[in-house]
């Protein structure tokens, strides 16, 4: 039962949730804890499959873009042009080579991977990943190139072709100036 609550904390962010939770406060209410045959047990595999699966697919998710990412790097001109060991310290300080094993075999390693990295963590982990491959990419531009600047845009919603015509014609200034400012 302890496990199953433990568990269920997990779970909130699932459709199921409601439903299960409602079987939980039901076994409760009908202090049935201890009935035969164990209400809890299958409940409990319920809510371990349902982790397991959501679990399964941030993680895939996670590997998938990863990979993309990392292709995308491996492809990069600047990033190319690096030595090995600087493509190394790059990684590490962006911390791009992440080891996404998550052993999900048994009940207490599905608790386990939870308690390190729950579900909503993982989705924050997967849209973080482009912003640190992009920091690498601008760390490796650096290093080849220290006197690069890195100029932010404007950024608006155009809705005609005066908008993008004024939009440019901003974007174009700023450009310039920065140009003469070395």
């Amino acid at each position: 039962w302890g496990r199953l609550q433990g568990l269920m904390r997990f779970a909130q962010q699932l459709a199921p949730y409601a439903a299960l939770k409602a079987e939980c406060d039901a076994i409760e209410a009908q202090r049935s804890l201890l009935a035969q045959p164990d209400p809890v047990r299958p409940l409990l595999d319920r809510v371990v499959d349902l982790l397991r699966q959501a679990l399964n697919k941030r993680v895939s998710d996670f590997q998938q873009v990863l990979a993309t990412q990392l292709a995308q790097l491996a492809s990069n001109a600047d990033w190319v042009k690096l030595s090995a060991a600087q493509q190394d310290q790059l990684r590490s300080k962006h911390q791009l080579s992440l080891d996404v094993q998550v052993d999900l075999s048994t009940v207490e390693a599905l608790q386990d991977a939870l308690d390190a990295c729950d579900i909503p963590h993982w989705a924050s982990r997967i849209e973080a990943l482009p912003s640190r491959f992009e920091a690498a990419r601008q760390a490796a531009i650096q290093l080849l190139k220290p006197n690069v600047v890195h100029v932010s845009l404007p950024r608006r919603t155009l809705n005609d072709a005066a908008e993008l015509k004024a939009w440019l014609s901003e974007v174009e200034a700023l450009l310039a100036e920065r140009l003469q400012q070395g």
